[in-house]
């Protein structure tokens, strides 16, 4: 009903031709819906599209949210001028979105991969929302970086405090903490790479905001794990040895919102 009056107001001012809707989650085969959303279950089996098409009479798209986001910055931001673009956001859990040459990625569910879901230390102690042990989620998502505070502070912190003072850059214990964040982020980069064999790779999210210290363990865990590699790969296509680029997405958090119309 909340975003029902935030389109009749759209509506209003202007004619529309359609509505694009992106959702945290895996979309069932019609793209009608949330199949699986593990941060927000209450959207699971509810047909969106239908919902919006009857109220407004015009086509109506659903597209994950992630993928939302990667359109925009291929077409508008960080990601233009690359025919293989990987994207990570990372808040409570994580998620990617793969373009090819301004084409969405999907194996099934409107999703490249359900990266969340790799598990990157077997033995891990902790799992996360789908009880998967030794995820990349449960090893990458905020709870983990207020566990990892916890230990290091001796005392609770939330995870956007955290981010904040390690992006400050006088807080060593924050920046220790997203660090070790960084590390598992930079090997699940490795893991993917050989995969969708990325030019570039944008971090978005609450998570990216923590800056240098995040990224720059990112770069140099990717780097130690499959950049030679990588880079090496640069030159098969006629040009020359170059890194994967890794960088923090420039649109902000609503260009999910962009990406979502651009179907229109």
């Amino acid at each position: 009903e909340a975003v029902f009056k935030v389109v009749d107001a759209y509506c209003q001012q202007q004619a529309v031709a359609g509505i694009g809707i992106c959702l945290c989650s895996l979309l069932n085969e019609e793209h009608s819906g949330s199949m699986l959303s593990v941060n927000a279950p209450a959207l699971d089996g509810l047909d969106i599209q239908q919902a919006f098409r009857l109220r407004f009479g015009c086509p109506v798209r659903v597209q994950n949210d992630v993928n939302a986001y990667a359109l925009a910055e291929y077409a508008f931001g960080a990601g233009r001028g690359v025919r293989r673009l990987l994207v990570l956001g990372l808040g409570t859990g994580l998620a990617i979105a793969v373009i090819r040459q301004g084409a969405v990625v999907e194996t099934w569910a409107g999703v490249p991969a359900d990266a969340g879901r790799i598990v990157l230390i077997p033995d891990a102690a902790v799992s996360c929302a789908a009880g998967v042990r030794g995820s990349a989620e449960s090893l990458i998502g905020t709870a983990h970086i207020e566990r990892l505070a916890r230990a290091r502070y001796q005392h609770d912190l939330s995870a956007r405090q955290v981010i904040v003072a390690a992006a400050a850059g006088n807080d060593p214990l924050a920046a220790a903490v997203m660090a070790e964040i960084g590390t598992n982020v930079g090997h699940l980069l490795a893991l993917l790479s050989p995969v969708f064999f990325p030019q570039r790779i944008l971090i978005t999210g609450g998570t990216s905001e923590a800056g240098a210290p995040l990224f720059t363990a990112i770069r140099q865990r990717y780097s130690q794990l499959i950049g030679d590699y990588m880079t090496g790969l640069a030159a098969l296509s006629g040009g020359a040895p170059s890194p994967v680029e890794i960088i923090k997405g420039a649109l902000g958090p609503e260009a999910s919102v962009l990406g979502a119309a651009l179907e229109f």
